[in-house]
């Protein structure tokens, strides 16, 4: 992963909240049968098979820190930003989940990974400063 400032993480935080402009997904890499993945105390990253990266050639990548995301079950796809840069976000991989209701196990996950990437955001806003 590339060297970040602070001063750029924070605009990759605003980029992120705001979500991307029809620009910043044109030749965005795409990612397919991915999931988030994190644990106690670590940063959510995203892994799966990619497509179009520009400095990875290996089929399957784990993201930098992923600082937000939106994906839409229905059509099956979405964006992501992490802290190097935008992917557009193809099929959700089949994680099995011990629930009977597997695909709202799933949407669960991932919405307590946005609530986790927001309070994320927050701390780091205050260690790297304010909003700009």
């Amino acid at each position: 992963m590339r060297y970040i400032n602070g001063e750029d993480l924070l605009a990759a935080f605003d980029e992120a909240e705001a979500g991307p402009e029809p620009d910043d997904l044109q030749d965005a890499p795409m990612i397919d049968n991915w999931f988030l993945i994190w644990r106690d105390g670590d940063v959510v990253r995203a892994d799966g098979d990619v497509h179009g990266h520009p400095t990875i050639d290996d089929p399957w990548v784990t993201t930098s820190p992923v600082l937000g995301y939106d994906y839409d079950f229905d059509r099956e796809e979405g964006w992501l930003r992490s802290v190097s840069r935008w992917y557009r976000l193809g099929q959700l991989r089949e994680v099995p989940v011990n629930s009977t209701r597997p695909e709202q196990a799933r949407r669960d996950a991932l919405s307590a990974a946005s609530h986790h990437l927001a309070r994320q955001r927050s701390d780091w806003r205050g260690q790297y400063g304010p909003s700009r």
